[in-house]
């Protein structure tokens, strides 16, 4: 897409023509877009490697799956020397990108087995050496429920899910009850609410281990912000979708 459409179609977010321009720069230079000019028009397209980060987020946010729980902990520990410590900062990120929650140190531990995707990581980073994993129950001194607020910070999740849910409720039942009356609205109003629903959903949701329901607080108030967000979604998409289309078709 050109430099101009993309301007058009991210304008609606609040951000000015400089500031777009400054962005996309950015993105180039990080190596998630690529750019060619025709004439003194220059235009961008998603990378190989864009595209496997755009995937690789919407993997980490939004497919993440909560599932039924047999009871067992699985445990990593790893003791990586010094002169190969940057291994430490590869092995914390895919362990946090996996759902594994730090009870100090070099202990994680997951209520999933993750255990072909971490040795499969572990090979391609030469660390199996480094590494001990384990499967075991929890046998005290507090409940199961108490060990994942050690592990993960659980409470501080809760409130961010709370405070979406303040603030998105009210505005999703005004925007029910304008589509009910027939109110026109605008599509690139939709476009960029549709966006910044869905940029605060996922900026909690990446932090979301997917814990079983019992390790959790009663009434989890993740389940009510997930509904929201789909049902922004829904309503919003016809409409929002009308404003990339007109972008699009002006693109031609």
């Amino acid at each position: 897409m050109s430099v101009t459409g993309l301007i058009r179609l991210i304008k609606p977010l609040g951000l000015s023509e400089n500031a777009i321009r400054l962005v996309l720069s950015r993105m180039s230079k990080r190596g998630w877009l690529q750019s060619h000019k025709l004439g003194r028009e220059s235009y961008y397209s998603l990378s190989k490697e864009g595209n496997k980060e755009m995937l690789a987020g919407k993997r980490w946010a939004l497919d993440k799956e909560r599932k039924e729980w047999d009871g067992k902990w699985r445990l990593v520990s790893y003791n990586v020397p010094e002169h190969v410590r940057h291994l430490r900062d590869w092995m914390r990120q895919e362990l946090f990108c996996l759902g594994y929650g730090s009870l100090g140190g070099s202990l994680w531990i997951s209520p999933y087995d993750h255990h072909q995707e971490l040795m499969k990581f572990f090979n391609k980073i030469r660390a199996n050496e480094y590494v001990e994993t384990f499967e075991a129950h929890y046998a005290g001194p507090h409940a199961n429920q108490k060990l994942a607020q050690k592990a993960w910070d659980i409470h501080g999740l809760e409130k961010r899910y709370q405070k979406f849910v303040k603030e998105y409720s009210k505005l999703l039942s005004a925007c029910k009850n304008a589509i009910r009356k027939r109110v026109e609205i605008d599509p690139k109003e939709c476009f960029a609410l549709r966006f910044r629903v869905t940029a605060e959903f996922i900026n909690i949701a990446i932090d979301e281990p997917m814990l079983p329901l019992e390790l959790l607080p009663t009434h989890w108030t993740g389940l009510r912000a997930k509904e929201i967000y789909l049902e922004f979604w829904k309503i919003l998409t016809p409409e929002a979708d009308k404003f990339v289309d007109s972008v699009f078709e002006a693109e031609k």
